[in-house]
């Protein structure tokens, strides 16, 4: 209603006239001393900041307003910070609260103007993201189905529709970047980025996430932001998306509900957070989880009703963090992300917890995972043996289902299910393709030779599913076999010869 008959935001008489005169190109017969036709953006921002940063230092800011916002902070200085992170972020009453006051000194100064970028939706907030927010970085948070943005030096890039685009804008100076960057660490602890830690990675309060590279380790400064855009974790979304075939539906959901140890691998941006969040939501909504992470990415408990217990577990922390989650009440874990350390607690979740084990993994060879995922944990524990670990990796790693993005990005699939299996007799480990996408034919390709071990173990967790997962297989084999996905390479090679001699 409020949008219909325009009064969704305030009404600022300064505004209004200005943007009158612009449109209509009023003649300025009338004497109004407005910013819009003797000052520029920047210089409105440095008068508000300089009134406001004296209300700051007087400590009036907070006798006008004393029901705003409830701190238990003494200090009017870091009362002011914590607003303004708030306001940052996105939290309403924070905005309002420096919308309000940067309102008042433009009624008080009679400052109007429209020359402001067009991503903000008044003066007064611009105002507020140029001089203490995020600055142009805003109109990334305006664009919610853009998956990334990155900052280079004082250039911005926005992932549109999967490719990188660089914005006509640019920060004002390297110091407002450094601004911003302070204002993303100055609530985290163990946040710390210079010359000696010239990386850092830390998570956004929205779940984005936030890399950041500077010199020595960078030739010039760069931060990275990465959100998820799908919200809708389901099945039927993810065919409706192209990322599996709708007939492939019952397939994935009783793949979930038999609990086998899984990876989601495939390259940076492919969608394996995404579609192991949908797996998990496929589940038994009774199920507790527990979930171990670096960094807190995944907000599963935000995005799922049920009982999740999430664990961070930093470098040097893992002996303490593991034992702890597998002695919590859970059904099954998720382990965020494999990289280092963290395949030491998939593995451990693996053998001590109970089955179903998820995990997300950086693969573009699923052939090489098994001695890949060895060569983390001996690059961790060096002493260890690696056939050892290789066994240990091949046993407890049951399936790998594998992502992969088009080169423009905007199309995410999965491009195989594989199952790992340790051959006791030979005391080797090999591959088995249950289900494989050929981009050549732009076709699926299925197997249901699912080893008996497996299989057991699936039945001895849903047997129904079990039941349905198998006979997909089959029925998929029968008309689109594997046996013609790995015929594809040679007939491809003989295409080509043909071509050429032709």
């Amino acid at each position: 209603m409020e949008r219909e008959i325009g009064i969704q935001k305030e009404f600022v008489i300064s505004e209004w006239l200005a943007d009158t005169i612009s449109k209509n190109g009023l003649k300025q017969v009338v004497r109004i001393n407005t910013y819009a036709r003797t000052r520029s953006f920047k210089d409105i921002c440095t008068k508000v900041r300089s009134q406001l940063q004296e209300i700051v230092i007087d400590g009036s800011i907070d006798k006008k307003t004393p029901n705003d916002i409830t701190d238990i902070v003494e200090d009017n200085s870091n009362i002011w910070l914590e607003r303004q992170h708030r306001a940052v972020i996105g939290d309403e009453q924070a905005m309002s609260y420096f919308i309000t006051k940067i309102n008042e000194v433009l009624h008080k100064e009679n400052i109007s103007s429209t020359d402001y970028p067009s991503f903000y939706n008044s003066l007064s907030e611009a105002i507020f993201h140029e001089v203490w927010g995020v600055s142009i970085l805003h109109k990334w948070d305006k664009m919610p189905n853009s998956e990334a943005a990155v900052i280079r030096g004082t250039q911005l890039w926005i992932d549109v529709d999967g490719t990188f685009v660089k914005q006509e804008e640019e920060f004002e100076s390297i110091e407002r970047v450094e601004r911003i960057k302070k204002a993303f660490t100055i609530r985290i602890k163990d946040a710390i980025i210079n010359e000696q830690s010239p990386e850092l990675e830390i998570e956004r309060e929205d779940g984005s996430r936030i890399t950041m590279i500077q010199k020595p380790r960078g030739k010039e400064n760069y931060i990275m932001f990465r959100r998820f855009v799908v919200k809708n974790f389901g099945l039927e979304e993810q065919a409706r998306l192209g990322t599996i075939l709708e007939d492939d539906i019952p397939f994935f959901r009783s793949l979930s509900r038999v609990m086998a140890n899984t990876i989601f691998a495939g390259r940076v941006r492919s969608a394996k957070s995404t579609f192991m969040k949908t797996m998990i939501k496929e589940r038994d909504p009774s199920y507790v989880i527990g979930v171990l992470e670096k960094h807190f990415e995944l907000n599963l408990s935000k995005e799922m009703n049920r009982l999740i217990f999430e664990i961070q577990a930093k470098e040097g922390d893992l002996h303490h963090a593991i034992p702890r989650l597998l002695r919590m009440e859970h059904d099954f874990i998720v382990v965020g992300e494999i990289r280092s350390l963290e395949t030491e607690g998939y593995l451990q979740a693996c053998e001590r917890g109970e089955r179903g084990a998820y995990s997300t993994y950086h693969l573009t060879t699923v052939e090489h995972v098994v001695p890949q995922i060895t060569r983390h944990i001996l690059d961790e524990f060096p002493n260890r043996n690696f056939e050892n670990e290789l066994e240990r990796v091949a046993r407890n790693i049951d399936i790998i289902v594998t992502m992969s993005a088009d080169r423009d990005r905007r199309r995410k699939r999965v491009i195989g299910v594989t199952e790992i299996i340790w051959d006791e007799e030979k005391r080797r480990h090999r591959t088995q393709d249950l289900v494989r996408y050929s981009p050549t034919t732009n076709q699926y390709y299925y197997s249901s030779n699912i080893s008996k071990e497996l299989l057991a173990l699936m039945a001895g967790e849903s047997l129904e599913d079990a039941k349905i997962l198998i006979n997909h297989l089959a029925r998929k084999a029968k008309e689109s076999p594997m046996s013609d996905y790995e015929l594809i390479k040679d007939q491809l090679l003989h295409d080509m010869l043909e071509n050429s001699n032709g």
